[in-house]
């Protein structure tokens, strides 16, 4: 029995292995981004575009712990594909490019870049975090919050308030100093006319 008397299967010939195993990992670039559940992008490779197809990401485990941080378009990536085909493929980004370059150079340093305005900063050389945001922060402890915007800093902490902007710094229910009281504090040595009081007892 020669070859032709058992040709081989077409999903078994050379051509078709060789063109799996140029499947498995490639590169490309985010063509478009699903954010709806379940989200998805699309790549572009070569001449190809691929289905709406998963991205890894750094954590995917629901509220114990997970991660949402979509790709952007023209994000450069690795498609990962199972058996080389493009069907099962899952995009892994993260590769820097002439397009989008990385955003700091200097050694030590652990930068995260939001937008242009908005980044975050840590330098092991210094010890010094830098948080970076255009608009505003929000901390929040339980009922406990901290907010820091263009126009001041405000303060809500056990049922009391405080607020720091360009008219100085107001408080409620009151404002104290150690033990004075701005609203319950008392003088001594007041005298009736011009007299200065003095200080705060």
């Amino acid at each position: 029995m020669n070859a032709m008397d058992s040709p081989v299967a077409q999903t078994e010939s050379p051509y078709e292995i060789i063109r799996r195993l140029e499947g498995l990992i490639r590169t490309g670039t985010i063509a478009a981004v699903r954010h709806a559940r379940p989200a998805r992008c699309r790549v572009k490779t070569g001449n190809l575009t691929t289905n709406w197809i998963p991205w890894l990401a750094l954590r995917a485990a629901g509220e114990n712990a997970s991660v949402w941080w979509p790709p952007a378009v023209g994000e450069q990536c690795v498609l990962l594909s199972p058996g080389g085909d493009l069907l099962g493929a899952v995009a892994l980004t993260g590769i820097y490019s002439s397009a989008a370059a990385q955003p700091s150079d200097r050694e030590g340093v652990c930068h995260t870049q939001w937008s242009p305005t908005d980044f975050m900063e840590h330098d092991s050389t210094t010890g010094r975090l830098n948080i970076n945001v255009a608009h505003g922060i929000t901390l929040r402890v339980g009922n406990s919050v901290i907010s820091i915007d263009e126009q001041g800093i405000s303060l809500q902490a056990g049922g009391g308030s405080a607020t720091v902007n360009a008219q100085g710094l107001a408080g409620a229910p009151d404002v104290t100093t150690g033990p004075i009281s701005l609203l319950r504090h008392r003088h001594s040595g007041v005298r009736a006319g011009d007299a200065i009081t003095q200080g705060p007892l």
